[in-house]
């Protein structure tokens, strides 16, 4: 398992060989993606502006995109993003920090700044199909743990990079019948794409 202090990334993380995928292309401006929540429709969040193929960390392929995810939120989520290797980066105030993994078989701690740690760990790569459409994803586990050791989150989802979020995950809690015991507290699922005008 490797450990990494999330203000504190080495550059070491982009020695591995290119993912076959490129960070947000299968988004386009004005596109919607319709989530379903524990069984209800959501507004769909809204691709503002996206731009691909930008170089704005060597050796990487990074975009920058803008996405309304609440149609009254007057604060759509801006994000930059690098794939390098098999690992995601984020733009974040003055640095690029590790994201996440997006590669097969791969297992990543990041320290947050409160002290919690989240764990990513990644299965193998699949498919999904959305509105007739192939998105590469990659089956991930993400587990946060407090300071002391105590769990207090765990997320099992599919992470698409040529969509920049996950195409369905499971949100989970720790069951207080035993230690290692999750329970099923909610549940998503990207239910179509569709194209801007």
């Amino acid at each position: 398992m490797k450990i990494i202090p999330l203000l504190a990334v080495p550059l070491a993380l982009a020695a591995a060989p290119q993912a076959p995928v490129k960070v947000a292309t299968q988004l386009s401006a004005g596109m919607q993606l319709v989530y379903v929540s524990d069984g209800r429709t959501q507004s769909p969040w809204v691709v503002d502006s996206v731009q691909v193929g930008q170089q704005l960390r060597p050796g990487a392929d990074c975009a920058s995109l803008q996405i309304s995810r609440r149609p009254s939120d007057p604060r759509p989520d801006r994000s930059k993003l690098c794939l390098a290797g098999d690992t995601l980066y984020r733009w974040s105030h003055s640095a690029w920090e590790v994201f996440r993994p997006v590669g097969p078989d791969m297992d990543l701690t990041l320290v947050k700044s409160n002290g919690d740690s989240v764990r990513y760990e990644t299965e193998a790569l699949g498919e999904d199909m959305i509105s007739g459409t192939a998105v590469q994803v990659v089956s991930t586990t993400v587990t946060t743990v407090d300071g002391r050791g105590n769990p207090r989150l765990r997320v099992r989802e599919r992470y698409a990079v040529t969509l920049a979020t996950a195409t369905s995950g499971t949100f989970e809690s720790p069951d207080p019948s035993g230690p290692g015991r999750w329970t099923a507290r909610h549940k998503f699922e990207l239910k179509s794409m569709r194209p801007g005008p």
